[in-house]
């Protein structure tokens, strides 16, 4: 397993490094502790997350709810991705394909959301199975076949609808061109990205960085971030995101990232035809 504090870097601008640092431990802590209650052990801390291994598939899922269910008193928002499988065990670490699954899942998960395998359901008891539903199949380096996501069912499945195979694309530069630059345009408002704004949060909910008022956009629809000279965009949606980039055929990204290259427009929970429709954004990056 392994849970990541949510935004955690937006926190400390937030509230200033002392007081985030402070809470942070004090959450690890009481991570680490329903770990332990739950059959399990913490292998290492990872800054603003954990890594977790568990005896038996079930301990691994009521340890997660258990995450959830307490993160409100802290006022911040977990990401839990949970792999079933054999690992390598050195000291003070695991190594492996399961320990890189787990990550990957741990990585596309939502704010406040858990996702696990097909391998790890198949491990449930039959009552903990039943609060899975299946996702998408998700490309993840390294491996030949796409990998199926579930998401552990919480008590708030508003936006919950059928979901498809993720199909996996890269859109890269020519080598040595770094785009240092992304803006964004939607209904009159512009943003621009850079080292000096590296994260922008898109979705429904009022505290996106980019609210799209659309009801074919997620609450929490996706993620740009400024990494290595780039701007990746990662989708956390229901219905998707389909990218259009000059005269390339449009890409579709369910619980999957992609490099942004060049300009184009981009549809948040459904195809982008035109940038005057409610969930379509441009995006234009400029290369050093």
């Amino acid at each position: 397993m392994f849970v990541d504090i949510a935004d955690s870097t937006m926190l400390y601008e937030r509230i200033g490094n002392a007081t985030a640092a402070a809470l942070t431990q004090r959450v690890l802590a009481h991570l680490r502790q329903l770990v332990e209650e739950h059959k399990g052990g913490v292998i290492k801390s990872l800054g603003d997350g954990l890594l977790a291994a568990f005896p038996a598939c079930d301990d691994s899922i009521r340890a997660a709810c258990a995450m959830i269910d307490s993160q409100d008193r802290f006022g911040l928002r977990l990401r839990v991705g949970i792999h079933h499988g054999a690992v390598i065990e050195g000291v003070g670490d695991l190594y492996g394909d399961a320990c890189n699954v787990a990550a990957r899942v741990q990585q596309i998960a939502r704010q406040g959301e858990i996702l696990v395998t097909q391998a790890l359901v198949d491990g449930l008891s039959p009552n903990l199975r039943e609060r899975t539903k299946p996702l998408s199949n998700v490309a993840m380096k390294g491996k030949t076949a796409p990998v199926r996501v579930h998401r552990v069912r919480s008590a708030d499945d508003a936006d919950d609808a059928v979901e498809s195979t993720t199909l996996g694309f890269s859109m890269v530069t020519e080598a040595g061109d770094a785009m240092v630059t992304l803006h964004l345009s939607y209904r009159g408002q512009d943003i621009t990205m850079s080292r000096a704004l590296p994260r922008v949060t898109i979705g429904r909910e009022d505290s996106s960085g980019l609210r799209i008022a659309s009801r074919q956009t997620s609450r929490q629809h996706a993620v740009i971030d400024f990494t290595r000279e780039s701007f990746l965009l990662t989708d956390h949606s229901t219905n998707g995101t389909f990218i259009r980039s000059g005269g390339s055929p449009p890409l579709v990204l369910r619980r999957d990232s992609t490099k942004l290259v060049g300009s184009g427009l981009i549809g948040f929970g459904a195809e982008a035809l035109d940038e005057s429709q409610d969930h379509v954004v441009a995006f234009r990056g400029e290369l050093a």
